[in-house]
């Protein structure tokens, strides 16, 4: 999991903050294409929403180049879901 700039949801009828992203990986063909599930969560650990996301092509042939893997799916992470980590 990791922190991110705390982002105001509609959820249920209300207004939550989220401040956690946290990424589970549902599916990877090892070649091509990865899947992976997000959840943003409130300061008590509390999913508000959650939703899936793909790493296709050359997206997924770069990630964790840098040695990396889990700090790097975070990042493309976010910057797919324009979020901002802390």
């Amino acid at each position: 999991m990791r922190n991110i700039q705390p982002l105001d949801i509609w959820s249920n009828g209300d207004v939550k903050t989220a401040v956690t992203l946290s990424l589970y990986i549902s599916y990877d063909d090892l070649s091509t294409q990865a899947a992976l599930i997000y959840k943003l969560l409130d300061v008590d650990g509390s999913s508000i929403y959650e939703g899936q996301i793909f790493f296709k092509d050359q997206t997924y042939i770069d990630w964790g180049s840098s040695g990396d893997s889990n700090s790097e799916a975070y990042t493309l992470a976010a910057a797919q879901l324009n979020l901002t980590l802390i």
